[in-house]
């Protein structure tokens, strides 16, 4: 790494700034993002797929929650509300979360409740 140009200070060429958390755009980003959750799912008792390692499973009292890790969303299933209020305010509580709403189209397919 370098200074920018312009920016360099005299006798200090050498020095460059630490990073204290990743820039977007950055290929290591998404791996420290999914790092999170995946402590975060772990310290739950939510269970890797082992297909898929961004899909995370959790079996409780005959109710199961899906959730599945893409880029830098999330999608919460199950068909519990009160279960899924839970986990997303796990997610609210614990990691930086900007928007958690409900998806209306995700990679192209349209999601309807029924």
């Amino acid at each position: 790494m370098e200074q920018p140009e312009n920016f360099a200070i005299h006798r200090q060429e050498n020095k460059v700034c630490k990073l204290d958390n990743s820039l977007w755009g950055l290929k290591e980003t998404l791996k420290e993002w999914h790092g999170k959750y995946e402590i975060l799912m772990l310290l739950n008792e939510y269970k890797v797929n082992e297909s898929d390692k961004c899909i995370y499973h959790k079996h409780l009292n005959n109710i199961c929650t899906i959730i599945c890790l893409y880029e830098d969303n999330l999608l919460i299933f199950g068909l519990n509300i009160h279960v899924m209020n839970y986990v997303k305010s796990l997610f609210i509580n614990n990691v930086d979360n900007k928007n958690l709403h409900k998806v209306e189209v995700i990679l192209g397919f349209k999601i309807t409740k029924s």
